[in-house]
């Protein structure tokens, strides 16, 4: 359960999150943010030194809400092969659901400074729990075409294959859809993790 102190930075990230994804962080201000969520400059001063640390916050947030959600999705699973197809699916929906967002985090950042550091972050933990799903088939004998000690190379191959992906639907909006996703996934998963 969430004390008084937490509830309150919650509800301030969850306000300025829904500003950063219409106007921007170079448009947001602390004072917009805390007119959204009725309170005032200082509260929001007194939880964060900057309009900055608010934003990195709000990153931290939809990247840990979307590891969780695409974990708890994948682990409903029984097979390397279901897990790996559930992985991507969840994965692509939730950013495609947050696709403003994303493209905001590219625009502030030219997706060269401050969003490379959340790229980085999200990649690394992504490919060590891609690692531990393969090696868990490993270990039961489900995948067998590698040897295990390349399987971390294979989890970033794979990540950098379908990060690309996510990365193309979203600067062209519309161009992989849902289905389109579920297909290749369907088509290549079981080609690749065998």
């Amino acid at each position: 359960m969430m004390n008084k102190d937490e509830i309150a930075k919650q509800d301030i990230l969850v306000h300025a999150q829904k500003l950063f994804q219409q106007f921007g962080l170079k448009k947001t201000t602390m004072d917009e943010i805390a007119a959204s969520c009725g309170k005032a400059k200082s509260t929001l001063y007194h939880y964060f030194t900057s309009k900055d640390e608010v934003y990195d916050a709000v990153i931290f947030m939809e990247m840990t809400n979307l590891r969780k959600l695409v974990k708890d999705r994948v682990e409903e699973q029984k097979s390397l092969i279901d897990k790996i197809k559930t992985y991507t699916m969840e994965f692509y929906r939730e950013v495609i659901s947050k696709v403003n967002l994303y493209r905001l985090i590219q625009k502030d950042n030219d997706f060269l400074g401050v969003s490379k550091k959340y790229f980085l972050q999200m990649m690394e933990f992504e490919q060590s729990y891609i690692i531990g799903i393969l090696e868990d088939g490993y270990d039961s004998g489900e995948y067998s075409s590698v040897e295990k000690e390349d399987i971390p190379w294979v989890a970033e191959m794979f990540l950098a294959t379908f990060y690309g992906v996510v990365q193309y639907a979203i600067e062209k909006d519309g161009f992989c859809d849902e289905e389109r996703i579920r297909k290749t996934s369907e088509l290549l998963v079981p080609n690749i993790f065998v």
